[in-house]
């Protein structure tokens, strides 16, 4: 299989788009992402990927592999691909551009627009369903939801979840929803009396130059269309056929990357929204407890190292995309593929480390106190500078308001309170950046990106994005002067950040920093290099997601041994953490040693202080590609491992009857094969599909 895909993917970046103006300054980057992107596909198994970013005048996009593996069709930047969920920013614009022309009250109930959707106990409000707030249900049975072979308009598509009791009364919980914003198409169409197509095509697509964006139609004549596939049990197969007109106003697009760069390229021009719909889609939504969701109107509001960043991903049969913006370096980033799998930030994540010399700045600590105090320092950072850099300003310069901000830092930023009170502090800490709160952590962080660029020019800012958030910090209080509490830190925190910082200098190195940390690299060369930089430090990079990785590759590919020592690795160097734990349980399934799996779940279990690890979720989820990689076995006995760990979870025997149905059907097949005339296993194979 392996060998298949190093030949499939042979010729690669078979057609590009590239501005001729200023490419030199690219060209050494895009030289090792091109190199990137060969093996990282062939790791994945990914047939076909198109990928492009604009930054200022520069546009480039190219296509690598196949759009269509069958008859040899190479995927170029022009290849269109099913944007999935990225459709979702598409209907948050026609919403808004309604509301500016008003034609929609964004307050108002949804039944004004679509009076035919019964009422709720609770009234439902356009912006709520914008923002996931709607508390309207998303899939409920995927098998049968999300498996639709036939063509539904508006009203068929609205009705599939009309029934369906509310998740939650609306504005309280954050819940992602394609309903939702199906149920956004519907008003669209009641506020425009134009079907939801034709609406956007003429208001957006066209104004913008996105004369290959449309509705995905199984039956029309698309030129350029790629066509999908999905791994079952280590075999590249085609997807499964699924109509996505269920999905229209939430997932049932179609474009190119290209056309996804005008899209970007178009909001920041003010061609099809003002700047105040803008700045009220590119912000974060509040549930009425106070809390922000990291969702705006159809984006994801999330800062990228201290940048102000907003993004949407999308995932459906057939396709994988990315649309992800950093408005305020006039960057855009958009991302396809044919492929049912993998994951579409490690190939962001690497163009951007390579144009920008950035990647997530994580960092490791042994202690969860000290853990939890950087968690704290990163969230001030993140937000608060991410503020700083979209308005140019901190949040507030009322003297009063900055104190009691500063005060919130003093009391719960501190290892003391930890150690006495760790859950009641935490709790705090995880309020720190939300308006319940008063957004302590986002008034100082701005305030002191402000500081900092006042003292040493606004371009040193552009170290804190490489640097991180120690840096950050260690600079704001050399700024503030040498007094004890003249930086209104605490002086506790003031030494316990200097410290750490100066450790980070050590090992957070530009060459760390261009590190490759995949399957395709040496491992051995690998482990020396990050024993090497990481010796004696308490605080250092944390790279147990790109280790995961390796991990599960090697894994899912029964390379037990290659498994066996990334997870090795990934524990000796962060044995504090869940994750590690997590993937060496993984790598011991692989090599049939169920006890010391079960041993490694438990070691992953007691560090996961923060239950956001080993989750039932994840845990399903890793036995489902165990068995979509065509390791049952392995899935079944981990899903037992986990069973006899968390025997009240039961979403955990939930994935493994379907498991157990999945061998089942396995089984009636190889029967009905050796014997079609038996007519027992027909009628069990359709009881178990």
């Amino acid at each position: 299989m392996r060998r298949a895909w190093s030949m499939l993917l042979v010729v690669l970046a078979v057609a590009g788009t590239v501005n001729a103006k200023d490419q030199g300054q690219y060209e050494l980057a895009l030289r090792a992402y091109r190199e990137f992107v060969r093996q990282q596909m062939a790791m994945d198994g990914i047939p076909g990927l198109s990928v492009g970013f604009c930054k200022d005048d520069f546009k480039w996009a190219e296509g690598f592999g196949y759009a269509d593996v069958e008859n040899g069709t190479p995927a170029t930047p022009h290849t269109s691909y099913r944007l999935a969920s990225v459709t979702k920013s598409m209907t948050a614009v026609a919403i808004l551009q309604l509301a500016e022309r008003g034609l929609v009250d964004l307050d108002a109930e949804v039944q004004r627009y679509v009076p035919y959707f019964p009422r709720k106990p609770w009234p439902i409000t356009v912006r709520q369903l914008l923002g996931h707030l709607g508390g309207i249900s998303h899939y409920r049975n995927y098998e049968v939801e999300g498996r639709i072979k036939e063509h539904k308009d508006t009203r068929d598509a609205i009705a599939i979840f009309a029934e369906f009791d509310l998740v939650a009364e609306p504005g309280t919980r954050y819940h992602y929803s394609s309903y939702g914003y199906n149920l956004l198409g519907g008003v669209i169409e009641g506020a425009a009396k134009q079907r939801y197509g034709d609406h956007l095509r003429t208001h957006l697509w066209h104004p913008l130059g996105m004369v290959n964006t449309r509705m995905d139609d199984p039956e029309e004549v698309i030129p350029n269309r790629a066509r999908g596939y999905r791994l079952v049990e280590g075999q590249l197969r085609n997807s499964e056929f699924v109509d996505v007109s269920s999905r229209f106003a939430a997932g049932g697009t179609r474009s190119t990357v290209l056309d996804l760069l005008e899209y970007a390229r178009g909001l920041e021009s003010g061609k099809v929204l003002s700047p105040e719909s803008i700045e009220a889609m590119y912000t974060s939504m509040v549930t009425r407890g106070g809390h922000y969701t990291d969702y705006g109107m159809g984006w994801v509001v999330r800062p990228f190292n201290g940048h102000f960043c907003v993004y949407h991903t999308g995932g459906q049969p057939e396709t994988r995309t990315l649309l992800l913006l950093l408005p305020r370096l006039n960057f855009a980033l958009a991302l396809a593929y044919n492929f049912e799998g993998g994951d579409p930030f490690a190939y962001a994540d690497r163009l951007i480390q390579l144009l920008f010399d950035e990647r997530r700045a994580r960092a490791y600590l042994a202690s969860p106190a000290d853990r939890a105090v950087y968690k704290a320092l990163e969230e001030i950072f993140d937000y608060g500078l991410a503020y700083f850099e979209r308005y140019g300003r901190p949040v507030t310069a009322d003297s009063v308001s900055l104190v009691q901000a500063f005060d919130y830092i003093r009391r719960w930023v501190c290892l003391d309170s930890l150690r006495r009170n760790y859950q009641g502090t935490r709790r705090k800490l995880q309020e720190g950046r939300h308006p319940v709160a008063g957004e302590p952590f986002v008034v100082v962080g701005s305030h002191m990106g402000q500081v900092l660029a006042t003292r040493y020019g606004s371009k040193v800012l552009s170290r804190y994005h490489r640097e991180g958030p120690l840096p950050f910090f260690a600079d704001y209080a050399r700024a503030c002067g040498s007094r004890p509490g003249s930086s209104n830190l605490p002086p506790e925190l003031v030494q316990l950040v200097r410290a750490w910082a100066e450790e980070w200098a050590r090992t957070w190195t530009p060459v760390v920093r261009q590190l490759v940390i995949a399957p395709f690299v040496d491992l051995k060369g690998l482990e020396g290099n990050l024993r090497k930089y990481f010796s004696g430090a308490r605080v250092y990079p944390d790279f147990t997601v790109e280790l995961g990785r390796v991990v599960e590759y090697h894994a899912l590919r029964g390379q037990a041994g290659e498994a066996t020592r990334a997870a090795q690795l990934a524990v000796e160097l962060y044995p504090g953490v869940a994750r590690p734990w997590l993937l060496k349980c993984l790598a011991e399934l692989c090599s049939a040693e169920a006890a010391k799996a079960q041993e490694s779940l438990r070691h992953a279990e007691d560090r996961d202080r923060e239950g956001d690890v080993v989750t039932p979720s994840a845990l399903n989820g890793m036995a489902a590609r165990l068995a979509e990689a065509g390791k049952l076995a392995e899935a079944l006995t981990f899903l037992e491992i986990a069973i006899a760990e968390y025997p009240g979870e039961a979403a955990l025997r939930e994935g493994l009857a379907e498991l157990h149905l999945r061998r089942a059907r396995g089984y009636l097949r190889k029967a009905i094969e050796l014997d079609p005339t038996l007519e027992s296993a027909w009628e069990r194979l359709q009881r178990v599909r």
